[in-house]
């Protein structure tokens, strides 16, 4: 029976397993996957939250015992195995659609945070990615709402893809960041502190100084006229294609 052709190749397993790290596959469609490639009950593949990194590798081990060294030895040299901008699209809009769960996108967004995991994954390939798998969802300064999920989907679609601009739009999300923004850089634009110590604020909050920060032309543009403060604001927190 060992001869026997499985019904399923480790092939099969890294392709389901790399399109969910990417994020192109929620958990709820690999598990559809499954139910319809492999004859299992649900109840052999549901197992009270568990990782679906952990649930594929278990899987494939039970179709064929070599499985596992193959998959871990693909995923070590894959370079196709990192959260995607695409992938965080799709796993909003399952979201909002009711297909998925906040748990499960926090799962999906930090299964590489686990310490001691390998999966292949060393870089982010973009920066506004980044700071929402490993920063906004795992602790968010509010309690993330439906309204929230929406704003960061519009972000993440900007057909524009400017990283440092829809990162600035991310951490903008919440009212307390916008207050803060306004505050500070009110600050800046009325003369009260020097390019220096505004960067204690840019740094602390975006990882940026005002060499990168993205709009430091639009604050130069309106220096000494905090009236227009609100509408740099607004242009910030939606990401819009210019000022």
């Amino acid at each position: 029976m060992k001869d026997k052709t499985p019904p399923v190749t480790s092939v099969y397993f890294i392709g389901l397993l790399k399109a969910y790290l990417r994020g192109t596959k929620t958990k709820q469609e690999v598990l559809q996957d499954l139910y319809g490639e492999i004859n299992l009950q649900p109840t052999d593949l549901e197992d009270s939250g568990e990782d679906v990194t952990r649930l594929l590798l278990r899987t494939a081990t039970a179709v064929h015992e070599d499985y596992y060294q193959e998959i871990v030895g693909a995923l070590t040299q894959a370079t196709d195995s990192t959260p995607t901008r695409e992938g965080v699209i799709h796993q909003l809009e399952a979201l909002l659609a009711g297909n998925s769960t906040p748990e499960a996108l926090l799962q999906w967004a930090t299964w590489h945070n686990d310490p001691g995991e390998d999966n292949g994954v060393s870089y982010f390939d973009d920066l506004a990615v980044d700071y929402f798998c490993t920063q906004l969802l795992p602790a968010p300064p509010e309690p993330l709402t439906h309204a929230h999920y929406a704003q960061a989907l519009k972000i993440f679609k900007n057909p524009l893809r400017d990283q440092l601009k829809d990162k600035v739009a991310l951490v903008l999300l919440f009212e307390k960041e916008r207050q803060r923004f306004l505050f500070y850089v009110g600050d800046y634009i009325q003369g009260h502190t020097a390019p220096e110590q505004l960067d204690v604020y840019l740094l602390n909050k975006f990882g940026m100084d005002h060499y990168s920060f993205p709009y430091m032309t639009s604050l130069a543009s309106i220096m000494y006229d905090p009236s227009k403060l609100p509408a740099l604001l607004k242009m910030a927190a939606n990401s819009p294609e210019s000022f």
